[in-house]
């Protein structure tokens, strides 16, 4: 037999091309994986098969529900977008297909395939409730990063959920096998039934040191969730029906939910007195109470609802429980509403897989409208909601922090509860014109502090709207600049309710004041130099409302102020000009910087480099202008020049000439004294040889046209390409 064993095989290798003999090795051991839910380790092995056989149908199927399984969403999208393209679809593939096209932000595709789906599954409300409201859909993209989510320590294997606050200690389920002679377990999963714990006293969240909450309220059937009276003296908890001969099922055999009351009076418990609107054909469960006791919210699948469970809420009037209203169709859908509670602000929070969502369960606030007649609601998306199931929400007096149930991956098994902490929420601020109320979009919104320091700036977009994360219960000021338009400081107190996790504001704008934009160019051809670089070098200016990009220059004037601006570029002798808005009312303004390039004799009259008569050093004002040659000379390391001073006509002709000298060595001397070596210039005097305007011998002329005459001038000599600057622009 076992020669007959190995002569098979032998066959096999012979007649079987090895490497369809290497595929159906690991083919086969990936399914097995993939069968027993292995998915990371079935995966990598599709993944080196799928490189070899692209085409193989069965392959990309696998690849694309694994990595969905695994919640790797891209690489899912990736072997969705060919799954659905092939044989090997199943029809809930679109379904998928359009979910993670949605959580990926492509809204547009993904009602494609929706539609592809339904028109597929037409029956399915699910799916054609999110196709009606999918454009009301907030894609995930862990926007709201400032929720810090941790395991609660002590979860188990077993299912672990739905805590509740009792005083400073925490009520919670769980199915958790705690040693009996007889163990009870429910057997449609085989775990034990639910019971409530309570945690120690001030305990952080560790469950491990939790306790059976009462003897009296526990049964041989699953308790919770729970809730309590502001004073913590009663409690409304769900039990699958009670016990003995009160144990009543639904004609179809479901034993269902019940609300019991139970009171506390110093030493125990009472026994539970059953919720006056408790039924044996339907169930009724999930209680949560308002702060002041008067209104009972809870769960229940009685005729004429909306879908599988429905909210509904109880008004105590006249010392009992009104008759339950359900709460509508904006909160109820054709699915399943679980799990609500409120906080002290009233909002209700609850769990839906019938409002569009990410997947499974999904966490939502409900909040009233202004006018109190529907409710507006949120869902909390990512990290607080996942793929999975995510239920039984609760918040702390904080505002800030909390508890829910969850079953996605990465936990102790089953159901488990995790804590909750928001570092924050997203300030949204809209731009508006003052006056008209139009939107004012790609404005520039800065948010400041109280004292009215910079925090940070956002741009807002096509809308108006800009973003800003901040922490709950900070206060703020904004301020919005848009070209000529201003806003004035506005406070801003962030809300301590984490309702949508935003806060809305908006922003009004007016004419304020002159802006001034300054064009740098090329004297000569007009073309704009982008690597120009201008420096204010008079005058106050908003530093935080400065901009240059590519050579324009834009900033905002201050009123009745006088600026000078100072221009380098490589290649160009510098430039200084001045301006002031002196007069300018507000609006947009602009002024043009010419720059005139280093070529071979070239020639730049030292602006305002003038002498005092019969004078050749070098004056207070003239050696700022020098200085803007010291510049442009070290910047062009292969630049030569030659230094040439004139003067007027008054004194004789050899005087002149002499004067003129002793100017141009004066210039020489303030280079070298600035660094300049002496081999890069030579100097020459003119005396009165080259006069600019008729001021000659004889005639007579007012001081001013002197001294025009009185000047030096620069002409570029040489350029060695051989020579390396020493500084270069960006």
């Amino acid at each position: 037999m076992k020669s007959a064993i190995i002569s098979y095989i032998i066959l096999i290798s012979v007649f079987l091309p090895a490497n369809l003999l290497a595929q159906s090795i690991l083919e086969k051991r990936a399914d097995l994986l993939y069968e027993n839910l292995s998915y990371s380790k079935a995966s990598g092995i599709y993944e080196s098969l799928y490189k070899k056989y692209p085409e193989n149908g069965k392959i990309i199927q696998r690849l694309a529900y694994s990595y969905s399984k695994m919640l790797n969403y891209k690489k899912a999208l990736f072997y969705y977008s060919y799954l659905v393209n092939i044989d090997a679809k199943s029809t809930i593939d679109y379904y998928e297909y359009s979910q993670l096209l949605r959580i990926d932000g492509n809204i547009e595709e993904a009602k494609i395939w929706l539609e592809t789906y339904i028109q597929l599954v037409p029956n399915d409300k699910r799916a054609i409730n999110q196709y009606n409201k999918i454009s009301e859909i907030i894609t995930i993209k862990d926007k709201f990063n400032k929720i810090d989510i941790k395991e609660v320590k002590g979860n188990t294997s077993f299912t672990d959920m739905s805590p509740a606050f009792f005083n400073d200690q925490l009520i919670y389920s769980s199915a958790k096998d705690s040693f009996t002679m007889i163990r009870d377990k429910y057997k449609w999963n085989g775990q034990p039934f639910l019971k409530l714990y309570v945690t120690n006293p001030n305990s952080k969240p560790d469950f491990n040191e939790s306790t059976i909450f009462s003897k009296k309220l526990n049964a041989r059937v699953h308790q919770g969730p729970v809730c309590f009276t502001s004073n913590y003296n009663t409690i409304y908890f769900t039990r699958n029906s009670t016990v003995g001969i009160n144990n009543k099922k639904s004609p179809n055999g479901v034993n269902n939910l019940k609300i019991f009351i139970s009171r506390f009076d110093g030493k125990d418990w009472s026994d539970p007195e059953d919720f006056t609107y408790n039924s044996d054909v339907y169930s009724v469960g999930h209680p949560a109470l308002s702060a002041d006791n008067k209104t009972l919210y809870f769960i229940s699948d009685m005729q004429g609802g909306y879908g599988e469970t429905d909210i509904y809420k109880s008004e105590w009037f006249n010392d009992q429980w009104s008759k339950p209203t359900n709460m509508g169709a904006t909160i109820n859908t054709e699915g399943k509403e679980m799990f609500p509670f409120v906080d002290k602000e009233g909002i209700l929070y609850f769990s839906s897989d019938g409002h569009p969502g990410v997947g499974g369960l999904d966490i939502y606030a409900a909040k009233k409208s202004d006018s109190k007649e529907q409710y507006i609601i949120a869902n909390f998306l990512s990290p607080l909601n996942s793929k999975y199931d995510d239920f039984g929400f609760i918040l702390n007096t904080d505002s800030m922090s909390g508890y829910f149930t969850s079953n996605r991956p990465g936990g102790a098994g089953d159901d488990d509860i995790y804590s909750y902490s928001v570092g924050g929420i997203n300030l949204q601020v809209t731009s508006k014109i003052e006056g008209t109320g139009d939107i004012l979009p790609f404005t520039k919104i800065y948010l400041k502090t109280e004292n009215g320091d910079i925090i940070t700036s956002s741009v807002s977009d096509k809308d108006g709207l800009a973003e800003f994360p901040l922490i709950l219960g900070g206060n703020y000021t904004i301020l919005a600049e848009n070209n000529t338009y201003i806003s004035d400081l506005k406070p801003i107190s962030i809300s301590k309710s984490i309702f949508g996790l935003e806060q809305k504001v908006d922003i009004f704008l007016r004419q304020s004041y002159p802006f001034l934009t300054i064009n740098v160019i090329d004297k000569e051809s007009r073309l704009a130099l982008p690597l120009a670089i201008v420096t204010i070098t008079e005058g106050k200016y908003d530093e935080s409302a400065l901009n240059e990009v590519n050579g324009v220059f834009h900033m905002k004037m201050n009123n009745s102020t006088d600026y000078t601006f100072y221009a380098i570029a490589e290649g160009y002798y510098p430039n200084t000009l001045k301006y002031t808005s002196t007069g300018k009312v507000p609006g947009e303004y602009s002024m043009t910087i010419e720059m005139e390039k280093l070529s071979v004799g070239k020639q730049f009259t030292l602006e305002n480099l003038y002498y005092d008569l019969d004078k050749s050093n070098i004056r207070t004002d003239a050696a700022l202008v020098l200085y803007d040659l010291v510049q442009m000379l070290l910047e062009n390391q292969e630049v030569r020049i030659e230094i040439g001073s004139h003067t007027d006509s008054r004194a004789d002709t050899g005087y002149n000439m002499k004067l003129s000298q002793r100017r141009s060595d004066s210039v020489q001397a303030y280079l070298i004294d600035n660094g300049i070596l002496q081999g890069r210039f030579i100097t020459k005097a003119f005396g009165e040889s080259q006069l600019i305007n008729k001021c000659a011998d004889g005639i007579v002329c007012p001081e001013v046209d002197h001294q025009a005459n009185r000047r030096t001038v620069i002409e570029i000599l040489k350029k060695d390409r051989g020579s390396k600057n020493i500084t270069s622009y960006k």
